[in-house]
């Protein structure tokens, strides 16, 4: 006698197997090689593109800081000999994040 179980599994694929989320613990169909069910991965992938548009707002920030702290030395400050202008930019240049510099 067919079960209910077996009509949902006419609707997957062959080489689905019902197993249990790593993630959530519902009973879901996963193919094989997979640990975690569709949503999971899902949500995962939204949390690491959150992350990625954070990091992205900190660099952001960070180049927002240094452009403001050369043009105070380039205009801003009275006072001041050029050379120590020019000395004080080259600083700031350098704490830009490492291999983030414009090419």
């Amino acid at each position: 006698m067919p079960k209910v179980v077996d009509a949902a599994r006419v609707t997957t694929r062959d080489d689905t197997v019902w197993r249990t989320c790593t993630e959530c613990a519902h009973l879901r169909p996963i193919p094989d090689g997979v640990e975690r069910c569709d949503a999971c991965l899902q949500q995962r992938e939204r949390e690491a593109l959150r992350q990625h548009a954070l990091n992205g707002w900190e660099y952001a920030r960070r180049y927002a800081t240094v452009i403001g702290r050369i043009e105070a030395w380039a205009l801003l400050i009275p006072d001041v000999s050029d050379a120590e202008r020019i000395d004080k930019i080259r600083h700031a240049l350098k704490s830009l994040p490492p291999g983030k510099e414009a090419k």
